[in-house]
């Protein structure tokens, strides 16, 4: 157990650079040792674990057919989990949650666990489920365990590796994976469970699940690992996560959970490298230093959601995704003047209005490797009237707006305009919101015009908005300083979903981003028309 000692003396005395939330996990685990209470810690048990996870063997990567070797916040972490224990000797632990950034061996710790609590828990028939929100993902901590028992020497006299299972046929016991949309076996009765990337579960339903199917258990555990995520009112960060940190830092009391929390601390600066180990302390074993520094330029360079992902993924920063999309200075890179655009092909985006709103009608023109945008805002009287404080008025005055006669949307006017336009451009399509559509819609159809429905989920405005902020990082997007699209730049917030797929949000956006809606579509048409791109990772959770 010395290096479980030297790792506390580490982080303690300072010489191990840790977040603070990681330094009261330490700290709480020194008080407990100094209390008379009804939990104790059994170094024998702490080292019986720790010896039997560096019998396995990696499976994949450089080190793939050696052992592993814990390093030191594993050998706190493994030896806490399993050392800790209540006077009738069973598991002072029954839930752990370890909140980490990707690449820090997460998914082979649990394998390894879920092994050694299979073998070697003292558990009568036990079952492990790798639970997440789809068996798919699920399958990725299992496929862990079943490759490292393929791969330890001796270990397949024990466990029989099946496709969809792992069996000990000695205990009876077996590990599975569960996603939401498994089909529940009989005699669902868990011992240990693996929830994978909890930021991703909506509801805390399999939490739920998995918890009262092990009311017979003696010494159950539900091992929570993550990453963090966007969505801060999933139950991740809002229950587990705020629960963990409360009684990190005293304010709670839950002698029954396990808390490890890697993340930078609050005043940490996220370009500082120095740092980052306190979100990584895998640095440099199972994750390079060169890596991030890689990641870091791309999030600098190309800012929005790279950045957002670096933070999130790599620094382990819950982030929201409206913190960073295009800031104002990388949208002015496209302040240049336009070329002469007549009967140029274009493809556009029309975001309707509600009657006393703005209808924009973005075109954009592709040439070589750039992208000219004309803009076109139409604005009842009575909104430009009621909406001074936005200087409607001298926008319209300046030409930048086009304000339609009447209380309320005049369409009649709108459709005159684009007829126009049809004879002034080659259009190509012009994209719409296929869920708002109306009368002006089908008018334009039947005149020929060509108008193509557009969606404004994940699944179809995810591609042209990482499009838009790579043109605009790299200044290929020309509005020639148009204010009123700069303002609704200004606007945008964007709603981020596990995956990391995008969409433009209406609904949390402080003011207009009609226009950049209405770019987005029209991006997004030329590319599904022109420019093929894969489509983005979208996944029901």
């Amino acid at each position: 157990m010395i290096r479980f000692d030297q790792y506390i003396n580490d982080v303690l005395s300072g010489k191990q650079v840790t977040g603070e939330l990681i330094k009261l996990a330490v700290e709480r685990h020194s008080n407990d040792l100094t209390k008379s209470w009804h939990y104790y810690f059994d170094r024998d048990k702490a080292q019986k674990a720790i010896t039997f996870f560096e019998r396995l063997h990696h499976w994949k990567g450089e080190w793939a057919g050696t052992p592993i070797i814990l390093e030191p916040h594993q050998v706190f972490y493994i030896g806490s989990m399993f050392g800790w224990l209540r006077e009738d000797k069973t598991r002072r632990f029954r839930t752990s949650f370890k909140e980490v950034a990707r690449k820090n061996a997460k998914t082979t710790e649990c394998a390894g666990k879920s092994i050694y609590h299979l073998l070697s828990d003292g558990e009568s028939g036990p079952q492990v489920y790798f639970a997440a929100t789809k068996e798919d993902q699920a399958r990725i901590g299992f496929k862990d365990m079943q490759e490292i028992t393929k791969r330890t020497p001796g270990l397949k006299q024990y466990l029989r590796v099946m496709t969809k299972s792992v069996l000990n046929d000695s205990n009876g016991g077996f590990a599975k994976p569960l996603g939401s949309d498994s089909d529940t076996q009989d005699g669902f009765d868990p011992s240990w469970a693996v929830v994978d990337e909890y930021h991703a579960h909506k509801t805390d339903q399999m939490l739920n699940v998995l918890e009262s199917g092990m009311g017979a258990r003696r010494q159950p555990m539900i091992d929570v690992i993550t990453t963090a995520g966007f969505k801060k009112e999933f139950p991740c960060y809002s229950n587990l996560r705020k629960v963990s940190i409360d009684v990190l830092r005293g304010i709670k009391e839950d002698e029954t959970l396990l808390a490890l929390i890697f993340e930078q601390d609050k005043d940490d600066d996220w370009k500082d490298e120095s740092v980052w180990i306190k979100s990584n302390p895998n640095l440099d074993v199972s994750l390079k230093l060169d890596f991030l520094r890689t990641r870091l330029k791309k999030a600098l360079n190309e800012g929005g959601t790279k950045e957002i992902d670096f933070k999130t993924k790599n620094l382990n920063i819950w982030t929201d995704s409206s913190d960073t999309w295009i800031p104002d200075e990388v949208w002015m890179r496209g302040d240049r003047p336009l070329p002469e655009l007549k009967g140029r092909k274009c493809w556009g985006g029309l975001d309707l209005a509600s009657v006393r709103d703005i209808t924009a009608l973005v075109l954009i023109f592709p040439i070589v490797d750039e992208f000219y945008t004309l803009r076109y805002y139409f604005v009842p009287e009575s909104c430009v009237k009621s909406r001074e404080e936005m200087d409607y008025r001298g926008w319209v005055n300046d030409g930048y707006m086009i304000e339609t006669p009447g209380d309320v949307t005049d369409y009649n006017y709108i459709k005159s305009t684009i007829d126009d336009i049809t004879v002034t451009y080659d259009v190509q399509k012009i994209a719409y919101d296929r869920f708002n559509s109306s009368q002006l819609v089908i008018d334009l159809t039947e005149k020929g015009i060509p108008m193509a429905p557009f969606g404004q989920g994940f699944l179809s405005m995810t591609s042209p908005c990482k499009e838009l902020e790579a043109l605009a990082h790299n200044g290929k997007i020309v509005h020639d300083g148009d204010p009123v699209l700069r303002w609704m730049n200004s606007n945008v917030v964007t709603n981020t979903d596990p995956a990391g797929n995008i969409k433009l949000d209406k609904g949390k956006s402080m003011n207009k981003i009609d226009g950049m809606v209405a770019l987005v579509m029209a991006l997004g048409e030329f590319m599904l028309k022109v420019k093929p791109v894969a489509q983005p990772n979208i996944r029901e959770l």
